[in-house]
């Protein structure tokens, strides 16, 4: 794993997670929504987004960019990045995307949780 260092990326990224609070800026997907309800029971979205903000911004959290090699997504995604923070006493592995990847995109960053579990 190596940690999220580009500074384009960067910024796309953390563009989303301040934005936490606003409808769109990062979307639990699949298989994220039973991991949210069955790893931190109780957790509403509204909170796990704000977990991870606080996670990365005010505790200096890293973000890990790892290459995706895993079929069928390295066709659809050059990257995933993951986070390790702990919510409610417990350490979780949260797996998302970026979306759009390019930073030359107009399209404002969208953050895609696609995998909650404990780490």
């Amino acid at each position: 794993m190596a940690r999220l260092t580009d500074p384009e990326l960067l910024a796309r990224y953390l563009q989303a997670l301040n934005d936490w609070n606003v409808e769109g800026a990062i979307e639990l997907e699949g298989r994220a929504w039973e991991g949210l309800r069955t790893t931190l029971e109780g957790v509403t979205v509204r909170f796990f987004k704000e977990c991870l903000w606080r996670f990365v911004v005010d505790e200096g959290g890293e973000i890990d960019q790892v290459k995706e090699k895993r079929e069928p997504w390295r066709d659809l995604w050059e990257w995933h990045f993951d986070l390790r923070p702990t919510i409610e006493g417990l350490k979780i592995y949260v797996e998302t995307r970026l979306d759009p990847e390019s930073f030359g995109s107009d399209r404002e960053p969208v953050i895609r949780v696609v995998q909650i579990k404990p780490a």
